[in-house]
């Protein structure tokens, strides 16, 4: 049995697609290296298990819940028999002979302890995706205002390196798909499993650079790069969460104890100010209480699927207006349908599932003089911030699908995305 050069560790969580074309990519990446994928999939529910079981390429290891992509990534590594270590995210794809580029690179370079690819997007044009490790002013420009600041701003701009130079091999890497030599790396584990998400590819970076390993990009190995494809499933709430959590304990790691106490005022004294001018903030207060205190929360498990939002009022027949005005079926994402705030629920939100899809009675927190302009912004406020709620605790992306009745939730469900659909058809008779 021939030995693999490289180990591929691949971690999947609900990304099917994504995952079936990263593992095409790699027939052209290479002209006859042995490699091995060791794959290890974090409870899916989208089949993407069912894909890699049957798949003859892969070493499959199903966990029974979702663990998290850093304590996946050592369970693949800790199955791994190659010389050299591919970490690589199943939104990935990489074109001909990329793979052998940068196995070739690493021969030809001792001094090298690993390498990455160039990236693209998926409509063929560069992507930034890379980042210094994080400075402290850096870390405060990440999530707040200060971004605005001049000299924050030139910190920020750092941080993503803007207008540097990627058209040559330079010392930089990328976790999202990165090559490295197994001999640096320790016997158990790659990654630091109190980040399970976010920041555990920094960890790594400075470990390794702090022992004095060089770490590098190559334009001339290229991949293209979805980005992104399992965050999304987060949705925002989640994944805010987990990337200021994990921000937190990077800098207790990197920076002294009063540093991380003005980071935590900084961030609520932000999220204060934008509260008190109806800005839209990513995480509610006790969310972000719970990330400043380094707690990123549950992994997600169970239903992913995307939320529908909708707003109804109650004469009309959910499964029509659904059908009819957005022509989709109910299998594909979560439908939640928004009564009108109820001045009989004595501030208690409503939440039932009626098989098909939720719908959702909020209270009205003045029951009283409810035509009045000022009235029925109080209501929408109080009605908005319930369903938010909510909603933080069911990850998921959220699209708000706008109309006449809605118009109160914009910018306060934390939405993903806001689709107009312009005025409802006056009778819901058309069914697909």
């Amino acid at each position: 049995m021939t030995v693999p050069v490289v180990s591929v560790l691949l971690i999947s969580w609900n990304t099917r697609e994504e995952t079936r074309r990263c593992l095409d990519s790699l027939r052209v990446a290479t002209a006859g290296l042995p490699y091995e994928v060791v794959a290890v999939d974090n409870a899916s529910t989208d089949g993407s298990a069912e894909l890699l079981a049957v798949d003859p390429r892969v070493r499959l290891v199903r966990n029974p819940r979702n663990v998290g992509f850093a304590a996946a990534v050592n369970q693949a590594y800790r199955q791994a028999v190659g010389e050299l270590v591919l970490l690589l995210n199943s939104d990935v794809r990489f074109h001909p002979g990329a793979l052998d580029t940068m196995v070739e690179f690493l021969r030809l370079r001792p001094d090298a302890a690993g390498v990455s690819p160039l990236y693209l997007n998926p409509d063929g044009s560069f992507q930034q995706h890379y980042v210094q490790l994080p400075t402290f002013p850096a870390a405060l420009t990440l999530f707040t205002a200060l971004r605005r600041v001049p000299g924050f701003r030139s910190a920020l701009h750092r941080f993503e390196l803007r207008g540097s130079d990627f058209s040559r091999p330079r010392k930089l890497a990328s976790g999202s798909c990165m090559l490295v030599r197994r001999t640096i790396l320790e016997p158990d584990r790659i990654f630091d499993e109190r980040f399970p998400i976010y920041w555990n590819d920094a960890v790594l970076t400075r470990t390794l650079q702090a022992a004095g390993h060089q770490l590098w990009m190559i334009p001339h190995a290229v991949v293209t790069h979805t980005r992104g494809a399992s965050c999304r499933l987060l949705g925002t709430a989640s994944r805010f969460r987990h990337l200021i959590g994990g921000l937190v304990g990077y800098l207790r790691l990197t920076q002294p104890g009063y540093r991380v106490g003005v980071f935590r005022l900084v961030l609520v004294a932000d999220h204060l100010v934008k509260r008190l001018c109806r800005r839209q903030t990513m995480l509610g207060w006790r969310d972000l209480t719970a990330a400043l205190r380094g707690d990123v929360g549950p992994l997600p498990d169970g239903d992913l699927r995307d939320w529908t939002i909708l707003s109804a009022d109650g004469s009309w027949a959910a499964e029509h207006y659904f059908q009819t005005v957005l022509g989709a079926r109910f299998d594909d994402l979560r439908v939640l349908l928004v009564d009108p705030p109820n001045p009989a629920l004595a501030r208690r939100l409503r939440v039932r599932f009626d098989g098909a899809v939720w719908r959702a009675s909020p209270p009205a927190l003045v029951p009283f003089a409810g035509r009045l302009p000022v009235v029925r912004a109080l209501n929408g406020w109080h009605a908005a911030r319930l369903l938010r709620r909510w909603l933080d605790d069911r990850p998921g992306a959220r699209v708000l699908r706008l109309d006449e009745t809605s118009r109160y939730l914009v910018g306060r469900l934390n939405e993903d995305e806001l689709v107009p659909v312009g005025h409802r058809p006056a009778r819901p008779e058309v069914l697909l």
